[in-house]
């Protein structure tokens, strides 16, 4: 794990937040992780999406994906729990 990333702990903890908004979770945990690590890595970085790290996926997958949650307003439902 390194400085930047999510440990178990803050992942439980925001999992028990994304479980309340419906459709956000699909029981696909391994792949929900991915892409809220993928999404923080921008964040944290201010990198473009294009540079994002192969191990985080495809950028224009995550970036897609990134702009529904936007759309829908669950980044700011996460946000403010």
């Amino acid at each position: 794990m390194t400085r930047t990333s999510l440990d178990d702990a803050q992942w439980v903890s925001l999992m028990l937040v994304m479980q309340q908004i419906p459709l956000v979770w699909k029981r696909d945990d391994v792949a929900l992780r991915r892409f809220v690590e993928a999404a923080l890595w921008i964040c944290r970085t201010g990198a473009p999406w294009r540079d994002l790290p192969d191990g985080l996926g495809l950028w224009s997958s995550v970036y897609h994906r990134w702009r529904r949650w936007c759309l829908r307003g669950w980044w700011e439902v996460i946000f403010q729990a």
